[in-house]
Protein backbone atom coordinates (compact mmCIF):
# COMPACT_ATOMS: atom_id res chain seq x y z
CA UNK A 1 0.00 0.00 0.00
CA UNK A 2 3.01 2.34 1.14
CA UNK A 3 4.45 1.55 -2.45
CA UNK A 4 1.51 2.15 -4.21
CA UNK A 5 1.24 5.52 -2.61
CA UNK A 6 4.56 7.07 -3.72
CA UNK A 7 4.37 5.75 -7.19
CA UNK A 8 0.71 7.57 -7.54
CA UNK A 9 3.08 10.68 -5.61
CA UNK A 10 5.55 10.23 -7.93
CA UNK A 11 3.79 10.00 -10.93
CA UNK A 12 1.54 13.19 -10.21
CA UNK A 13 5.15 15.11 -9.12
CA UNK A 14 6.27 14.29 -12.58
CA UNK A 15 3.12 15.17 -14.32
CA UNK A 16 3.24 18.59 -12.89
CA UNK A 17 6.75 19.47 -13.10
CA UNK A 18 6.27 18.56 -16.83
CA UNK A 19 2.91 20.44 -17.36
CA UNK A 20 5.10 23.71 -15.89
CA UNK A 21 7.65 23.21 -18.12
CA UNK A 22 5.40 23.34 -21.00
CA UNK A 23 3.15 26.19 -20.26
CA UNK A 24 6.54 28.75 -19.13
CA UNK A 25 8.96 27.39 -21.94
CA UNK A 26 6.82 27.20 -25.16
CA UNK A 27 10.74 26.73 -27.10
CA UNK A 28 13.37 24.70 -26.29
CA UNK A 29 16.85 25.27 -24.36
CA UNK A 30 19.10 25.60 -27.44
CA UNK A 31 16.75 28.08 -29.08
CA UNK A 32 16.16 30.31 -26.21
CA UNK A 33 20.30 30.21 -25.63
CA UNK A 34 20.63 31.18 -28.91
CA UNK A 35 18.27 34.14 -29.04
CA UNK A 36 19.56 34.95 -25.91
CA UNK A 37 23.32 34.99 -27.51
CA UNK A 38 22.15 37.02 -30.50
CA UNK A 39 20.49 39.30 -28.03
CA UNK A 40 23.49 40.26 -26.43
CA UNK A 41 25.71 40.90 -30.00
CA UNK A 42 23.24 42.86 -30.95
CA UNK A 43 23.88 44.92 -27.49
CA UNK A 44 27.08 45.09 -27.79
CA UNK A 45 27.06 45.86 -31.73
CA UNK A 46 24.53 48.53 -31.55
CA UNK A 47 26.11 50.54 -29.46
CA UNK A 48 27.00 52.84 -31.71
CA UNK A 49 30.13 55.25 -30.22
CA UNK A 50 31.36 51.79 -28.53
CA UNK A 51 32.34 50.94 -25.01
CA UNK A 52 34.12 52.47 -21.88
CA UNK A 53 35.66 49.31 -20.57
CA UNK A 54 37.48 49.03 -17.06
CA UNK A 55 38.81 45.14 -16.78
CA UNK A 56 39.76 44.49 -12.85
CA UNK A 57 42.49 41.69 -12.76
CA UNK A 58 42.99 39.54 -9.97
CA UNK A 59 45.65 40.48 -9.14
CA UNK A 60 44.33 43.42 -7.37
CA UNK A 61 45.00 46.16 -10.68
CA UNK A 62 42.19 47.91 -12.52
CA UNK A 63 42.94 49.00 -16.70
CA UNK A 64 40.92 51.17 -18.69
CA UNK A 65 39.76 50.00 -22.14
CA UNK A 66 37.72 51.12 -25.34
CA UNK A 67 35.97 49.10 -27.04
CA UNK A 68 33.83 48.93 -30.42
CA UNK A 69 31.97 45.55 -31.45
CA UNK A 70 31.02 45.02 -35.22
CA UNK A 71 28.59 42.25 -36.63
CA UNK A 72 31.32 40.50 -38.60
CA UNK A 73 32.75 39.44 -34.73
CA UNK A 74 35.42 41.70 -35.09
CA UNK A 75 36.26 44.06 -31.92
CA UNK A 76 38.51 47.43 -31.84
CA UNK A 77 39.98 48.39 -28.99
CA UNK A 78 42.83 50.87 -27.29
CA UNK A 79 43.95 50.10 -23.79
CA UNK A 80 45.90 52.14 -20.88
CA UNK A 81 48.54 49.38 -20.17
CA UNK A 82 51.16 51.20 -22.20
CA UNK A 83 51.10 54.43 -24.41
CA UNK A 84 51.31 52.53 -27.51
CA UNK A 85 48.25 50.28 -26.97
CA UNK A 86 46.17 53.95 -25.66
CA UNK A 87 47.06 55.92 -28.56
CA UNK A 88 46.73 52.80 -31.10
CA UNK A 89 43.75 50.75 -31.45
CA UNK A 90 44.10 46.93 -32.11
CA UNK A 91 41.84 44.91 -34.46
CA UNK A 92 40.89 41.09 -33.25
CA UNK A 93 37.97 38.92 -32.65
CA UNK A 94 35.48 37.80 -30.85
CA UNK A 95 32.33 35.51 -30.33
CA UNK A 96 29.74 34.75 -28.31
CA UNK A 97 29.09 31.26 -26.87
CA UNK A 98 26.81 28.86 -25.05
CA UNK A 99 29.42 26.94 -22.46
CA UNK A 100 27.66 26.28 -19.27
CA UNK A 101 26.80 29.69 -19.20
CA UNK A 102 26.47 32.47 -22.17
CA UNK A 103 29.73 32.98 -22.64
CA UNK A 104 31.85 36.00 -24.44
CA UNK A 105 35.13 35.26 -25.79
CA UNK A 106 37.62 37.16 -26.83
CA UNK A 107 39.83 34.98 -29.17
CA UNK A 108 42.60 36.15 -31.06
CA UNK A 109 45.47 37.70 -28.89
CA UNK A 110 44.23 41.08 -28.22
CA UNK A 111 45.31 44.33 -25.65
CA UNK A 112 43.26 42.25 -23.20
CA UNK A 113 45.14 39.63 -23.70
CA UNK A 114 48.12 41.23 -22.44
CA UNK A 115 47.11 41.39 -19.00
CA UNK A 116 46.12 37.92 -18.95
CA UNK A 117 49.57 36.64 -20.67
CA UNK A 118 51.68 34.26 -18.59
CA UNK A 119 54.47 35.57 -19.48
CA UNK A 120 55.48 37.84 -16.63
CA UNK A 121 57.77 39.67 -18.54
CA UNK A 122 54.73 41.40 -20.90
CA UNK A 123 52.55 42.66 -17.88
CA UNK A 124 54.88 42.39 -14.94
CA UNK A 125 52.61 39.98 -13.20
CA UNK A 126 54.14 35.93 -12.22
CA UNK A 127 54.90 33.85 -14.88
CA UNK A 128 52.52 31.34 -14.90
CA UNK A 129 49.36 33.38 -14.04
CA UNK A 130 50.26 36.95 -15.17
CA UNK A 131 48.10 39.31 -13.77
CA UNK A 132 45.15 36.94 -12.98
CA UNK A 133 43.15 38.17 -15.89
CA UNK A 134 40.95 36.71 -18.47
CA UNK A 135 39.70 36.68 -21.87
CA UNK A 136 36.90 34.31 -21.96
CA UNK A 137 33.97 35.57 -19.69
CA UNK A 138 30.50 34.19 -18.20
CA UNK A 139 27.90 36.42 -19.01
CA UNK A 140 24.41 36.50 -16.25
CA UNK A 141 21.07 38.02 -17.21
CA UNK A 142 21.25 40.14 -13.76
CA UNK A 143 24.25 41.97 -14.40
CA UNK A 144 23.09 43.10 -18.13
CA UNK A 145 21.54 46.36 -18.86
CA UNK A 146 20.73 48.74 -21.28
CA UNK A 147 23.80 51.01 -21.14
CA UNK A 148 25.94 48.85 -18.33
CA UNK A 149 27.20 45.04 -19.13
CA UNK A 150 29.22 43.07 -16.36
CA UNK A 151 31.10 40.00 -17.61
CA UNK A 152 32.91 37.71 -15.26
CA UNK A 153 36.05 36.01 -16.01
CA UNK A 154 35.59 31.86 -16.23
CA UNK A 155 39.46 30.58 -15.01
CA UNK A 156 40.61 33.99 -12.78
CA UNK A 157 36.75 35.51 -12.00
CA UNK A 158 38.49 38.77 -13.43
CA UNK A 159 35.44 41.26 -14.01
CA UNK A 160 35.44 43.31 -17.30
CA UNK A 161 32.75 46.37 -17.15
CA UNK A 162 31.78 47.95 -20.20
CA UNK A 163 29.55 51.05 -20.13
CA UNK A 164 27.82 52.55 -23.10
CA UNK A 165 30.59 55.59 -24.48
CA UNK A 166 29.35 58.99 -25.81
CA UNK A 167 29.97 60.51 -29.45
CA UNK A 168 32.84 62.56 -27.99
CA UNK A 169 34.39 59.79 -25.82
CA UNK A 170 34.35 58.07 -28.65
CA UNK A 171 36.09 60.92 -30.87
CA UNK A 172 38.34 61.40 -28.19
CA UNK A 173 39.67 57.95 -28.07
CA UNK A 174 40.23 57.62 -31.73
CA UNK A 175 42.29 61.18 -31.80
CA UNK A 176 44.91 59.15 -29.11
CA UNK A 177 43.55 61.21 -25.99
CA UNK A 178 44.00 58.39 -23.82
CA UNK A 179 47.48 58.15 -24.48
CA UNK A 180 47.68 61.66 -23.82
CA UNK A 181 46.10 60.83 -20.15
CA UNK A 182 49.05 58.26 -19.55
CA UNK A 183 50.83 61.54 -18.72
CA UNK A 184 50.01 60.94 -15.10
CA UNK A 185 52.34 57.85 -15.85
CA UNK A 186 55.37 60.50 -15.43
CA UNK A 187 54.59 60.20 -11.40
CA UNK A 188 57.11 57.58 -11.34
CA UNK A 189 59.82 60.38 -12.84
CA UNK A 190 59.35 62.57 -9.84
CA UNK A 191 63.02 63.44 -8.05
CA UNK A 192 61.43 63.49 -5.03
CA UNK A 193 59.02 60.52 -3.36
CA UNK A 194 56.85 63.17 -1.73
CA UNK A 195 54.41 64.30 -4.19
CA UNK A 196 51.35 66.80 -3.11
CA UNK A 197 48.50 69.01 -4.63
CA UNK A 198 46.36 70.99 -3.11
CA UNK A 199 42.50 71.23 -3.44
CA UNK A 200 40.01 73.78 -1.25
CA UNK A 201 42.55 74.71 0.29
CA UNK A 202 43.66 70.96 1.49
CA UNK A 203 47.03 69.94 0.87
CA UNK A 204 46.83 65.94 -0.03
CA UNK A 205 49.54 64.01 -0.36
CA UNK A 206 49.60 60.91 -3.24
CA UNK A 207 51.27 58.31 -3.76
CA UNK A 208 50.66 56.01 -7.06
CA UNK A 209 51.71 52.32 -8.13
CA UNK A 210 51.95 52.52 -11.64
CA UNK A 211 52.22 48.75 -11.92
CA UNK A 212 49.64 47.77 -9.63
CA UNK A 213 47.59 50.50 -10.12
CA UNK A 214 46.90 51.31 -6.49
CA UNK A 215 46.94 55.00 -5.21
CA UNK A 216 47.04 56.14 -1.55
CA UNK A 217 46.00 60.12 -0.90
CA UNK A 218 46.69 61.48 2.44
CA UNK A 219 45.96 64.58 4.05
CA UNK A 220 45.73 66.30 7.89
CA UNK A 221 42.97 66.84 9.99
CA UNK A 222 44.63 68.74 12.56
CA UNK A 223 47.47 66.35 13.45
CA UNK A 224 45.49 62.95 12.73
CA UNK A 225 46.69 61.83 9.45
CA UNK A 226 43.80 60.61 6.70
CA UNK A 227 43.99 58.25 4.30
CA UNK A 228 42.38 57.48 1.26
CA UNK A 229 43.19 54.06 -1.01
CA UNK A 230 41.62 53.11 -4.39
CA UNK A 231 42.65 51.21 -7.51
CA UNK A 232 42.64 53.91 -10.48
CA UNK A 233 42.33 53.20 -14.21
CA UNK A 234 43.15 55.61 -17.34
CA UNK A 235 40.21 57.08 -19.54
CA UNK A 236 40.04 59.57 -22.36
CA UNK A 237 39.91 62.25 -20.80
CA UNK A 238 42.17 61.91 -17.88
CA UNK A 239 42.78 59.26 -14.43
CA UNK A 240 40.07 57.71 -13.27
CA UNK A 241 39.33 56.31 -9.44
CA UNK A 242 37.10 52.99 -9.12
CA UNK A 243 36.29 55.27 -5.21
CA UNK A 244 35.93 58.86 -5.53
CA UNK A 245 37.86 60.37 -2.26
CA UNK A 246 34.94 62.31 -0.25
CA UNK A 247 35.98 65.04 2.11
CA UNK A 248 33.74 67.71 3.24
CA UNK A 249 32.62 69.50 0.11
CA UNK A 250 35.61 68.30 -1.84
CA UNK A 251 35.28 65.01 -3.95
CA UNK A 252 37.76 63.71 -6.27
CA UNK A 253 37.05 61.47 -8.66
CA UNK A 254 39.71 61.93 -11.21
CA UNK A 255 42.43 64.21 -12.92
CA UNK A 256 41.75 65.59 -16.22
CA UNK A 257 43.60 67.52 -18.71
CA UNK A 258 46.66 66.06 -17.34
CA UNK A 259 49.58 67.76 -18.39
CA UNK A 260 53.56 66.73 -17.64
CA UNK A 261 56.33 69.42 -17.32
CA UNK A 262 59.21 67.48 -17.76
CA UNK A 263 61.72 70.94 -17.01
CA UNK A 264 59.79 71.47 -13.17
CA UNK A 265 58.86 67.78 -12.98
CA UNK A 266 55.35 68.27 -12.12
CA UNK A 267 51.93 67.25 -13.55
CA UNK A 268 49.17 70.00 -13.99
CA UNK A 269 45.64 68.95 -14.22
CA UNK A 270 42.17 69.80 -13.85
CA UNK A 271 40.04 68.87 -11.02
CA UNK A 272 36.14 70.29 -10.55
CA UNK A 273 36.55 72.92 -13.07
CA UNK A 274 40.00 74.58 -11.62
CA UNK A 275 43.93 73.62 -12.52
CA UNK A 276 46.03 72.18 -10.27
CA UNK A 277 49.55 70.71 -10.13
CA UNK A 278 50.64 67.78 -8.18
CA UNK A 279 54.44 68.72 -7.10
CA UNK A 280 57.62 67.39 -5.28
CA UNK A 281 57.92 67.50 -1.58
CA UNK A 282 61.00 66.58 0.63
CA UNK A 283 59.43 65.42 3.81
CA UNK A 284 56.03 63.28 4.24
CA UNK A 285 52.77 65.10 5.01
CA UNK A 286 52.29 62.06 7.52
CA UNK A 287 54.15 58.89 8.81
CA UNK A 288 52.94 55.01 9.02
CA UNK A 289 54.48 54.39 11.82
CA UNK A 290 53.42 50.42 12.06
CA UNK A 291 54.09 50.51 8.43
CA UNK A 292 57.85 48.65 9.41
CA UNK A 293 56.55 46.34 11.91
CA UNK A 294 54.02 44.76 9.21
CA UNK A 295 56.65 44.80 6.81
CA UNK A 296 58.96 42.78 8.80
CA UNK A 297 56.53 40.62 10.21
CA UNK A 298 54.42 39.98 7.04
CA UNK A 299 57.73 38.14 5.71
CA UNK A 300 58.53 36.80 8.94
CA UNK A 301 55.33 35.08 9.72
CA UNK A 302 55.46 34.00 6.24
CA UNK A 303 59.03 32.71 6.12
CA UNK A 304 59.85 34.74 3.06
CA UNK A 305 61.27 37.87 2.09
CA UNK A 306 61.19 41.15 -0.13
CA UNK A 307 62.66 41.51 -3.39
CA UNK A 308 63.25 44.29 -5.89
CA UNK A 309 64.16 43.88 -9.40
CA UNK A 310 64.49 47.99 -10.02
CA UNK A 311 67.05 48.28 -7.19
CA UNK A 312 67.38 51.18 -6.18
CA UNK A 313 65.68 54.21 -7.63
CA UNK A 314 67.35 57.93 -7.13
CA UNK A 315 65.46 61.30 -8.45
CA UNK A 316 62.95 58.65 -10.54
CA UNK A 317 66.12 57.28 -12.30
CA UNK A 318 65.69 53.57 -11.46
CA UNK A 319 68.73 50.92 -10.57
CA UNK A 320 70.33 54.36 -10.22
CA UNK A 321 73.56 52.55 -9.02
CA UNK A 322 73.44 50.21 -12.17
CA UNK A 323 73.06 47.14 -9.70
CA UNK A 324 70.87 45.04 -12.10
CA UNK A 325 73.91 44.88 -14.40
CA UNK A 326 75.74 42.58 -11.55
CA UNK A 327 76.50 39.41 -13.41
CA UNK A 328 73.80 36.82 -13.28
CA UNK A 329 71.16 39.56 -11.35
CA UNK A 330 68.36 38.12 -9.62
CA UNK A 331 66.86 40.30 -7.36
CA UNK A 332 67.79 42.96 -4.55
CA UNK A 333 66.30 41.17 -1.54
CA UNK A 334 65.64 42.29 1.67
CA UNK A 335 65.34 39.00 4.34
CA UNK A 336 63.91 39.82 8.24
CA UNK A 337 65.77 37.15 10.72
CA UNK A 338 68.24 35.81 7.97
CA UNK A 339 70.39 34.69 10.63
CA UNK A 340 72.09 35.03 14.34
CA UNK A 341 75.53 36.45 14.88
CA UNK A 342 76.49 35.75 18.75
CA UNK A 343 72.89 36.56 20.35
CA UNK A 344 72.20 39.18 17.64
CA UNK A 345 69.44 38.48 15.55
CA UNK A 346 70.09 40.13 11.60
CA UNK A 347 68.41 40.86 8.42
CA UNK A 348 69.97 40.88 5.19
CA UNK A 349 69.67 43.71 2.59
CA UNK A 350 72.07 42.07 -0.32
CA UNK A 351 71.81 41.98 -4.18
CA UNK A 352 71.54 38.12 -5.31
CA UNK A 353 73.00 36.65 -8.14
CA UNK A 354 70.95 33.10 -7.63
CA UNK A 355 73.68 31.45 -6.21
CA UNK A 356 75.13 34.15 -3.78
CA UNK A 357 74.74 37.12 -1.58
CA UNK A 358 76.42 40.31 -1.76
CA UNK A 359 75.69 42.99 0.99
CA UNK A 360 75.49 43.89 4.54
CA UNK A 361 73.97 41.77 6.83
CA UNK A 362 71.89 44.83 9.04
CA UNK A 363 70.28 45.54 12.44
CA UNK A 364 67.29 47.50 12.49
CA UNK A 365 66.08 50.50 14.99
CA UNK A 366 62.84 51.71 15.03
CA UNK A 367 62.35 55.73 16.38
CA UNK A 368 58.36 54.71 17.79
CA UNK A 369 57.88 58.46 17.96
CA UNK A 370 58.97 59.40 14.32
CA UNK A 371 58.42 55.95 12.32
CA UNK A 372 62.04 56.30 11.71
CA UNK A 373 64.12 53.39 10.87
CA UNK A 374 67.86 53.16 11.07
CA UNK A 375 70.28 50.27 10.20
CA UNK A 376 73.61 49.16 11.89
CA UNK A 377 75.23 46.98 9.95
CA UNK A 378 77.26 43.47 11.32
CA UNK A 379 79.35 42.55 8.42
CA UNK A 380 78.81 41.54 4.84
CA UNK A 381 78.44 38.87 2.68
CA UNK A 382 80.78 37.80 -0.27
CA UNK A 383 83.72 39.38 -1.74
CA UNK A 384 82.76 42.07 -3.72
CA UNK A 385 83.58 45.66 -2.64
CA UNK A 386 81.70 47.08 -4.93
CA UNK A 387 78.60 46.32 -3.91
CA UNK A 388 78.86 46.03 -0.13
CA UNK A 389 80.45 49.56 -0.19
CA UNK A 390 77.49 50.63 -2.49
CA UNK A 391 74.93 48.58 -0.13
CA UNK A 392 76.15 49.60 3.42
CA UNK A 393 76.45 53.75 2.36
CA UNK A 394 73.35 53.25 1.57
CA UNK A 395 71.61 51.34 3.93
CA UNK A 396 73.75 53.05 7.03
CA UNK A 397 71.84 56.52 6.13
CA UNK A 398 72.06 58.06 9.54
CA UNK A 399 68.67 59.74 9.14
CA UNK A 400 67.31 56.87 8.61
CA UNK A 401 64.28 55.65 6.18
CA UNK A 402 60.49 55.64 6.08
CA UNK A 403 58.46 52.61 5.01
CA UNK A 404 55.10 53.05 3.15
CA UNK A 405 52.96 50.51 2.58
CA UNK A 406 51.25 51.01 -1.22
CA UNK A 407 49.39 47.64 -1.62
CA UNK A 408 49.01 44.64 0.00
CA UNK A 409 52.25 43.26 -1.44
CA UNK A 410 54.12 46.14 -1.43
CA UNK A 411 56.47 48.71 0.35
CA UNK A 412 58.11 51.25 0.13
CA UNK A 413 61.46 52.25 2.13
CA UNK A 414 62.38 56.03 1.39
CA UNK A 415 65.36 57.73 2.01
CA UNK A 416 64.42 60.03 5.34
CA UNK A 417 66.91 62.64 4.07
CA UNK A 418 65.09 64.57 1.90
CA UNK A 419 63.12 61.86 -0.33
CA UNK A 420 64.64 61.54 -3.35
CA UNK A 421 66.11 57.81 -2.44
CA UNK A 422 64.05 54.83 -2.13
CA UNK A 423 63.06 51.28 -3.29
CA UNK A 424 60.12 49.00 -3.99
CA UNK A 425 59.85 46.22 -1.98
CA UNK A 426 57.36 43.16 -3.28
CA UNK A 427 56.64 40.15 -1.38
Amino acid sequence: MKKALLYILLAVGIWSCNDSDESVFSESTDVRLNKLLTTYQDQLTGATDGWNGVMYTGSGGSYGFYMKFDAQNRVNMFSDFSSAAASKSKESSYRLKALQTPTLIFDTYSYLHVLADPNGNVNGGNDGEGLLSDFEFAIFPDSISADRMVFIGRKNNSKLVLTRASSVEATAYQNGDMGRSLAFANISKFKSYFKRFVVGNVTYEIFADQMGRNMIINWLEGTTIRSHETTFYYTSSGVALEIPLVNGTNTISGFSNLEWNAVKGEINFTLNGSRGTIASAAAPLGVDRGAFTRFRNTAIDLGSYWYSTSAITVEGKEDAYGLTQTPNFAMMLFFPEYGVSGNTTYETFAVFDGSSLMGPAIVPSLNASTGKVTFRILGTFGNNETINATLAAFIAEPNGFYFYQVSERNFDMVSAKDGRSWINWQL
